[in-house]
């Protein structure tokens, strides 16, 4: 599936640039420019919110591919099964 890979691939950007954001605000802070430590701390933010929606997402995803596979398999083994009733005892 595409569309979960891609999800994936977005995931690990988005955790990429709030790492990024994060060390950004630090030595913001760390050079005592308080303005850009806040900027620097709206946008890790912001990351950390996309991040979530992504990861719902990826797991809806992932959660319909895991039940789609298994409603595939269900339905070829109904469909090629040479059982024909339980065994009488």
């Amino acid at each position: 599936m595409h569309t979960l890979s891609h999800l994936e691939e977005a995931l690990r950007q988005k955790e990429q640039a709030l790492i990024q954001y994060v060390r950004y605000m630090r030595e913001s802070q760390d050079s005592e420019n308080e303005e850009i430590a806040a900027l620097f701390a709206d946008l890790a933010k912001a990351e950390e919110k996309h991040i979530a929606v992504i990861r719902d997402q990826v797991a809806k995803l992932s959660q319909n591919q895991f039940l789609n596979e298994y409603q595939r398999v269900n339905e070829y083994n109904s469909q090629h099964s040479t059982y024909e009733g339980a065994p009488e005892h």
